[in-house]
């Protein structure tokens, strides 16, 4: 098997959400209550995509914001809330595949992506929608002609005028990507079609209007792998980002909107440019208010609109994604190799004792396989798998060493596909330290073993990253015991390497067999 697949005998993904009992409440006692967390901020997104879905009709705007919405909670592990609004956003399909009766070309082609982009964001934990998202991705389709031209199907009358409906990029990436899961269609090639045609004809030697149309061009030119086409129009946002971190919507003007300094945010993380990532983040997070919401606009950093913006707290969910990414990536070049004799190692070593030959066992944040390098060798009759989320990092895997792209937030495996789960230096820089925890007994079979090695120091585990919450050994224990039983917990130190002497803890679980 190829890196970056699943274990080829794993169990068919799960077709429903987990629904784990009022988990974000046990995540806000476990984080101590603080405000303006991630935890806060997320909690936010789902109170607007929960109001979306409650409502029984709703303008394009909205169900746009929808659409991305879901994607940020798959995102984050948040299957629940994501199904409950890709529900919503199934119920709003009509026949032809569309999201909305509409006569307006480019809304209607907005609208549609955006639940494309939900659907298949859901996929494949939550295989129920996968005939809409085959639905919807073939009415997108149909809006692409021989030579590339977006213009819209002759299957309804439609209010336009003019050769072209679109003044600004079509977002073709859900189409894109929608040909990629089904490569039997024609979805990606005519998907590039469109792209090709906008890049040389379209609108794209026309300076976008508004820092907006800017950001959203780069943002669009980057999922599309167009580098070379995006660079020019993220020189641009260099200029104009102020000391503050802003970017003002218009050149010389006073009026900053939160969604597009989270959406520069984003692209900066992705290409690695962590100082003029985190200046505009720094600016963002002044401006979370205390519930976790962001403001539409503020004036100069002074005056703030009081109105709420889910899509610049999009945006923000996003760009602290690729934040941790960026700091990750920074962190590669400073590993150093790992002796053999190393206490954490040899921990891990006599655990993977205890496992049954052929079992499957995954190094979740496994980075370059720095501890892979040796359990498979001590342990062949094992079948280890690398998960992370740096392809960067696992394209330094040993040979012959399985492994998986993925996020801890939202491990891409199914349910109970392990026997053994292994962490080590992993669990204290992760966003959302019990969402990785959730998915980790999520993916472990019953009666599976787990071994999570951190950094301690007076009982709490020990971070490196600026975002980190604090997070105590006996948290860690108390909520595997919900799932898991022979919870032990025990300290060791380690010498050398990057610092002297380091204090450790080792948690070892099982999770329950089923009841």
């Amino acid at each position: 098997m190829a890196n970056g697949e699943s274990p080829e005998t794993l169990p068919a993904a799960v077709e429903k959400p987990h629904r784990h009992t009022s988990w974000l409440g046990r995540l806000f006692g476990f984080l101590g209550g603080r405000a303006v967390t991630v935890a806060t901020t997320l909690e936010r997104l789902q109170h607007h995509c929960q109001q979306w879905a409650d409502r029984g009709s709703a303008p394009h705007t909205v169900v746009t914001l929808a659409g991305l919405a879901t994607e940020t909670l798959m995102e984050y592990g948040q299957r629940e809330a994501a199904w409950r609004t890709a529900r919503w956003l199934e119920a709003r399909q009509l026949a032809d595949g569309s999201v909305s009766e509409s006569r307006a070309p480019e809304a209607v082609f907005t609208v549609t992506a955006a639940a494309l982009r939900a659907w298949l964001a859901c996929l494949p934990e939550l295989a129920q929608f996968e005939s809409c998202a085959q639905k919807a991705a073939q009415f997108l389709r149909q809006w692409i002609g021989g030579e590339g031209r977006v213009v819209p199907p002759k299957t309804r009358s439609w209010n336009y005028e003019g050769a072209d409906p679109f003044r600004e990029p079509p977002d073709l990436t859900p189409l894109l990507r929608a040909g990629r899961r089904w490569p039997d269609t024609d979805w990606t090639t005519a998907a590039l079609r469109g792209i090709d045609y906008w890049l040389t004809h379209g609108h794209r030697h026309s300076q976008p209007e508004t820092t907006a149309a800017l950001v959203r061009r780069a943002f669009l030119y980057l999922e599309w792998n167009r580098r070379q086409e995006a660079l020019p129009l993220v020189e641009t946002m260099d200029r104009l980002q102020l000391a503050s971190g802003a970017l003002p919507e218009r050149e010389g003007q006073r009026v900053v909107h939160l969604s597009t300094v989270a959406q520069a945010a984003l692209i900066w993380f992705r290409l690695y440019n962590q100082a003029r990532g985190e200046n505009a983040m720094r600016f963002l997070q002044r401006h979370l208010m205390p519930h976790g919401s962001l403001p539409a606009t503020v004036n100069a950093g002074t005056n703030r609109d009081q109105e709420e913006d889910p899509l610049a707290l999009k945006y923000y969910l996003d760009a602290t994604l690729w934040r941790v990414r960026c700091f990750a990536h920074a962190k590669l070049r400073e590993e150093v190799p790992l002796d053999a004799s190393d206490p954490r190692l040899q921990k891990a070593r006599s655990w993977a004792q205890g496992l049954p030959a052929g079992a499957f066992v995954a190094d979740l944040g496994c980075g370059t396989g720095r501890y892979l390098r040796y359990l498979a060798s001590w342990f062949p009759q094992l079948r280890w798998v690398g998960i992370d989320f740096l392809p960067e990092a696992l394209e330094r895997v040993p040979k012959g060493i399985k492994t998986v792209e993925g996020s801890l937030l939202r491990v891409p495996v199914p349910e109970a596909a392990f026997h053994g789960v292994l962490m080590v230096d992993t669990l204290a820089d992760v966003l959302l330290p019990q969402q990785a925890l959730l998915e980790v007994v999520r993916i472990l079979r019953p009666g599976g073993r787990l071994l999570i090695i951190e950094p301690v120091a007076k009982g709490r585990l020990c971070p490196e990253s600026p975002w980190a919450e604090p997070v105590t050994l006996q948290q860690v224990e108390k909520l595997l015991r919900e799932t898991c039983q022979q919870t032990h917990a025990e300290t060791f130190v380690v010498s050398g390497g990057t610092f002297s002497s380091r204090s450790y803890a080792a948690i070892s679980a099982t999770k329950m067999p089923r009841s």
